[in-house]
C-alpha cells in the first residue's frame, strides 16, 4: 500500500505540475457517486518534431497505467484547443468510497475525512491546505484546481465557494488562503427520502409508458381491424357487380 502512495504522490508531482484539474463529482439518487475528472496542461507541453500532440498525451499518461488500473479507473487521452492530459472516470459506492478512493484529492489536502453515522455523511479536511508554491520540488504548482459536487438534494451544511441549486464549488488557485478548508454535511435521511421517491416516480413512469404502449397497441389493433372490414366489404361489393 505504502508503494502506491508514493506512486500517487509521484503522479501529482510529475503530471499535475502547472495543471488544470477538474472534478466533477456526482451523487446518484441511491447515494452511489460518479466521479470525473480531467487534468489538463496548456498544448504547449506536447510540442515535438518527432511526435505528434496526441501520441505525447497518450505516453504522459501511459507513465501512470499502474496507478490507474490498482484504483479501477476507466481513462483516456482528451485533446483540446488549448489543453490537453487525462480524462479518468470511476463509479463509488457513496460519497465517503470517494474520497478515501480517488487519487485525485492529494492537490489541495494531504487528506480529507469523511465519517458516517446513522444521521449523516460529514466531510472535511484534517490535514491542512496545501498553498500555491511555484517554487516547490516536492508538491505541484496547482492554480487552477475546482471540484464541483452534485447532489441530488440540498446540503445540510457546507463551505462551498459557489452553490448553484445542489451544486456545491470548491475553487484553489494562487490566491487561495493558507487557511481554506473543506466542508460538506449531507442528511442521509433526505437522501433516502429522495431515493424513495425517485423510486417511486419511475415506477409512476413505467406505468404510464406500459399503459400507453398497451393502448397504442389497442388503437393499432381497431385501426387495422376497421382497415381489414372496409377492404372485405368493398371486395364484396366488387363481386356482387360482377
Amino acid at each position: 500500500m505504502k508503494k502506491y502512495k508514493f506512486i500517487i504522490i509521484i503522479l501529482a508531482v510529475l503530471f499535475l505540475s502547472g495543471c488544470t484539474v477538474r472534478s466533477n463529482v456526482e451523487v446518484n439518487y441511491d447515494g452511489t457517486v460518479k466521479e470525473n475528472v480531467k487534468v489538463l496542461v496548456n498544448n504547449v507541453m506536447f510540442k515535438s518534431d518527432k511526435y505528434s500532440e496526441k501520441q505525447l498525451i497518450e505516453s504522459s499518461i501511459s507513465n501512470y497505467r499502474t496507478v490507474l488500473d490498482y484504483r479501477n479507473y476507466t481513462y483516456e487521452a482528451e485533446q483540446g484547443k488549448e489543453l490537453s492530459g487525462l480524462n479518468a472516470t470511476k463509479n463509488h459506492d457513496n460519497i465517503c468510497s470517494y474520497f478515501q478512493d480517488t487519487i485525485f484529492n492529494q492537490y489541495v489536502y494531504k487528506h480529507v475525512k469523511c465519517t458516517e453515522d446513522d444521521y449523516y455523511y460529514t466531510i472535511q479536511n484534517d490535514t491542512n491546505y496545501i498553498p500555491y508554491c511555484s517554487n516547490c520540488s516536492d508538491w505541484p504548482a496547482l492554480d487552477d484546481v475546482v471540484l464541483s459536487i452534485k447532489l441530488p438534494i440540498l446540503a445540510t451544511e457546507n463551505n462551498a465557494d459557489e452553490v448553484n441549486d445542489s451544486t456545491y464549488v470548491w475553487k484553489y488557485n494562487k490566491y487561495s488562503p493558507d487557511n481554506k478548508s473543506f466542508y460538506l454535511k449531507i442528511s442521509k435521511s433526505a437522501l433516502k427520502e429522495y431515493e424513495e421517491k425517485y423510486n417511486k416516480e419511475q415506477k409512476i413512469k413505467s406505468i404510464i409508458k406500459n399503459s400507453i404502449m398497451i393502448v397504442s397497441i389497442i388503437v393499432i389493433f381497431i385501426i387495422l381491424y376497421l382497415i381489414a372490414k372496409k377492404l372485405y366489404k368493398k371486395n364484396q361489393e366488387n363481386k356482387l357487380d360482377y
